[in-house]
């Protein structure tokens, strides 16, 4: 998601962590970092207007038309409310992550490396302020924290990129940035927080791969989740989306609501209202009354 940095150091309570720990690659470098890469599973109950816990989920770069027909992905709609006129912000990837953070894309036009100043304020600020716990779970991040790509040791494969995480200075928010793993580890825990955002690897959210591929992992890893007591609990929502569609087409991207936040009656349903990305900053916003970041989230459309 948005990357920050405003120091080229981490202050920890034991010790001073320099930028090359948080960005080390290669098997031993990782190694060590993993052995001082510091993690907290936070938990809060704050109660929401709508919802009390809020999941969302980016895959990479397909159509809504195209999306819609894919078998699983059809499955999960069918699970919940399809959001028939939901938009991606931009091409490429990168200012649609930061866009979902920070309400703007910031001049971001690319999928390079930027820095915005840690003065600029994300949804991480207004959850914190409002006490609403959260995390970040990014498939293969090798170590919480991490602020590099990284490719898989043995077989070369583009597992996790940096652009997909919420990066910033503060000790304790980078060791909110975790990996997939601690996510599990957190459900069995019953130490899963409010608001997460989760990706999978590039495998996995169809950028490296297929749209089937991302539909297959997005069905498989949901569905034992969604009758996980520990995860379902009563008001779970769950925003399954594409960080943006084909380059050629509208940006019109498959989104679809799910969990225990979504009524019966609803299940299965369809809502034409339109929505963009900024739509998940208002919606989380209003629902646990946060105020706003007086970005392009003050006029988005919630979803409830």
């Amino acid at each position: 998601m948005i990357f920050i940095r405003a120091a080229a150091f981490f202050a920890f309570a034991s010790g001073v962590y320099t930028q090359s720990q948080y960005t080390a690659t290669g098997t031993a470098a990782i190694a060590a970092a993993q052995a001082t890469a510091r993690t907290l599973s936070p938990s809060s109950n704050i109660a929401g207007l709508t919802f009390n816990r809020f999941v969302q989920i980016f895959l990479e770069n397909q159509d809504y038309s195209a999306a819609i027909k894919d078998t699983n992905l059809a499955y999960l709609a069918s699970q919940g409310i399809t959001l028939t006129n939901y938009f991606a912000i931009t091409h490429p990837s990168q200012p649609n992550y930061v866009a979902a953070a920070g309400g703007n894309t910031f001049g971001i036009t690319d999928d390079s490396t930027h820095y915005i100043s840690s003065s600029t304020k994300t949804i991480v600020d207004l959850l914190e302020n409002g006490g609403v716990s959260w995390s970040v779970y990014q498939e293969d991040m090798p170590y919480s924290g991490f602020e590099a790509n990284y490719k898989n040791q043995k077989t070369g494969a583009n597992d996790y990129v940096r652009k997909h995480k919420y990066g910033n200075p503060h000790p304790h928010r980078l060791a909110k940035s975790k990996n997939l793993t601690m996510f599990y580890h957190d459900l069995d825990n019953n130490k899963l927080p409010q608001w997460m955002f989760i990706t999978p690897n590039m495998t996995n959210d169809g950028h490296d791969s297929s749209l089937a591929t991302a539909g297959s992992w997005s069905r498989n890893f949901l569905t034992p989740l969604l009758s996980n007591s520990n995860f379902n609990v009563d008001g779970t929502l769950v925003m399954l989306t594409f960080d943006e569609g084909t380059t050629s087409g509208t940006n019109q991207i498959y989104a679809v609501l799910l969990g225990s936040a979504v009524s019966s009656a609803k299940v299965g349903t369809k809502d034409s209202t339109k929505y963009n990305h900024y739509s998940l900053l208002s919606t989380v916003e209003r629902n646990w009354d946060l105020g706003n970041l007086g970005q392009n989230d003050v006029n988005a459309t919630p979803f409830f």
